[in-house]
């Protein structure tokens, strides 16, 4: 502190705060990478299965998350904040087709190297501000030009191991980033900080009351600090991860996770977090979700095998996933390899929704799979199949045509 320019001295000295250490007994060494936990790497493959939908913004359908996450025993707003982080940071995008890819930021991501880990994560807190500030005139327009990573890495270096009550901290934020220019352009100097006094005069634009907020709803959702409470005053403390990600420290290893891959005869798989992320997606796509943990359980299930589209081929996806636990129990080897295919024509009269398939064979399927037989009304003659007044015809021709039936129209 004693390198520091003495108004920022006596500015820190004013505020409120108390040692990091007296609030945080762990060592800051001895913390792990947040982003290679296996809470994350189940956030991503929850949103890269195709049971989650996002929104027009990106953020994912909340009804499919929770529907998702109770399933899995997952927090579902754990899930959402992740979702949030991981689209803003174009480590996951939304496809063209509507669903879920993997984004440009994606294999870097994974595979946590620390340049350009830096980089994602910056990039992600960034647009998190751009997404909850929206335009203001006295702002430039693009939220890269904020330099509000660099006002960050002055900030915190500024006050290195003490901690800032919750409430004060955005009223903090903006009084710091009205001390004189050329005091904060020192003081990013001694930290090694690249922004000169004009650059340190555009940080009041964007710390306005909303751009403080979003600031700081971006450094929790990024998981750069966190709050702890201690006798009724809630903490802000900067996580090793955000210290990592903003160069004021070692960005934190990530923590080994297991490889195990088993497959019992219960059908049940067994997989380690540390498996390769193409690997995992497979059996979240595929499988039901048992349990998330350092070790996913999953279920091998027959009815939502069948109930996937005909183009998805979850039976070889599966055996290929499932590959280095081969030798495969004989009754799973049997319900993959003998996946049942949909197929037929279909014809329909569109006045009345009358429907003709093609074979008896045909009309039993539709009648027992469980995402067309709701479709269906009693009262068709000999043949036919009839689709009650209140569905929708051409839902029944989609489902019909993604789980392999030829659909005709009858004249």
């Amino acid at each position: 502190m004693d390198c520091l320019p003495a108004p920022i001295i006596d500015f820190i000295k004013q505020q409120a705060t108390v040692p990091v250490a007296d609030l945080w007994k762990d060592a800051p060494e001895n913390a792990s990478s947040t982003y290679a936990a296996y809470w994350y790497k189940a956030a991503a493959c929850l949103l890269l299965s195709g049971h989650i939908s996002p929104k027009v913004d990106g953020h994912p359908n909340m009804t499919d998350a929770t529907r998702m996450c109770k399933e899995a025993n997952f927090n579902p707003y754990l899930l959402q904040r992740i979702a949030g982080f991981l689209t803003c940071a174009e480590v996951v995008k939304v496809k063209p087709s509507g669903d879920y890819g993997p984004g440009p930021s994606f294999a870097a991501f994974w595979r946590h190297e620390p340049k350009a880990l830096m980089v994602i994560a910056r990039q992600g807190v960034l647009t998190i501000v751009k997404e909850r500030t929206g335009y203001q005139v006295w702002r430039p327009t693009d939220v890269s030009y904020s330099h509000l990573i660099e006002f960050l890495s002055v900030f915190f270096g500024c006050f290195q191991g003490l901690a800032l009550r919750e409430g004060e901290l955005g009223g903090v934020f903006r009084r710091f980033s009205a001390l004189p220019r050329h005091d904060l352009a020192r003081a990013a100097k001694v930290m090694g900080v690249g922004v000169d006094d004009m650059r340190v005069g555009g940080w009041q634009n964007w710390l306005d009351e909303k751009g403080q907020t979003a600031l700081i709803s971006a450094l929790h959702t990024a998981e750069w600090a966190y709050c702890t409470e201690r006798k009724g005053v809630e903490w802000f403390i900067p996580s090793p991860m955000g210290l990592g990600m903003l160069g004021l420290g070692n960005v934190p290893p990530p923590l080994r996770l297991p490889t195990d891959l088993r497959v019992l005869p219960n059908h049940c798989i067994f997989a380690g977090a540390g498996l390769e992320m193409e690997q995992l997606t497979c059996f979240f796509r595929y499988c039901r979700v048992k349990r998330i943990d350092q070790v996913f359980e999953f279920q091998v299930d027959p009815r939502r095998l069948a109930e996937m589209p005909a183009k998805s081929l979850p039976g070889p996806a599966l055996l290929a996933a499932l590959k280095d636990a081969e030798p495969l129990p004989a009754n799973v080897l049997a319900e993959l390899n003998g996946t049942p295919k949909l197929g037929g024509v279909v014809s329909i009269r569109w006045c009345n929704a009358l429907v003709k398939p093609q074979t008896p064979e045909t009309i039993a399927a539709i009648q027992r799979h469980p995402k067309l037989k709701g479709y269906l009304e009693a009262g068709a003659p000999p043949g036919y199949l009839l689709i009650k007044s209140s569905s929708d015809p051409r839902s029944f021709i989609r489902r019909c045509e993604e789980l392999g039936f030829e659909v005709q129209m009858l004249r």
